[in-house]
């Protein structure tokens, strides 16, 4: 269990199925919104026990009518600027700071696979990632991104999600 408090986030206890849970490898997703710095803090908790390798992604959606290597020098620049500054925090800010962090910039069709197949490729034990909520018919719904990776990850998958008004 972890906690929020005036403190900021403490654990309380990482423990699941008869022992402490202990990743080797952590793949955190990267918007640049206002669950980046939550989603790490969760990931340097977790990464602390074991000294755990984070991997910081950071997805390039293409649209259909471009072919996916598309020169897109703008979204690259932001992915870039977003992972510069989740790593800057992951290793200077974050409580407990980490230590090995890995940042990486993707291009593809959907995040969420994406962020996936990253996951398998790179062998990780969880994913970390903040979702927001979504009216969709008039019903709160978490986004495409979201749904995807808890429906196809072959890892665990923890999710965070920010206070909302819906």
């Amino acid at each position: 269990m972890i906690e929020r408090g005036r403190g900021g986030i403490r654990p309380t206890r990482i423990f699941a199925g008869g022992g402490w849970v202990q990743y080797r490898r952590i793949l955190v997703p990267i918007t640049g919104g206002p669950g980046d710095r939550r989603v790490l803090d969760l990931a340097s908790i977790l990464a602390a026990k074991r000294n755990s390798e984070v991997v910081l992604v950071y997805v390039v959606e293409v649209k259909q009518s471009l072919p996916l290597d598309a020169d897109m020098p703008q979204e690259v620049a932001h992915g870039e600027a977003c992972l510069a500054e989740a790593e800057r925090y992951a290793r200077g800010q974050a409580e407990p700071k980490i230590h090995r962090v890995f940042p990486e910039l993707l291009q593809a069709r959907t995040a969420g696979a994406a962020i996936v197949d990253e996951a398998i490729e790179r062998n990780c034990d969880v994913i970390v990632m903040a979702c927001k909520l979504v009216d969709y018919r008039g019903q709160p719904t978490m986004g495409e991104t979201a749904q995807y990776v808890l429906r196809s990850a072959s890892c665990e998958v923890i999710l965070t999600r920010e206070a909302t008004d819906l």
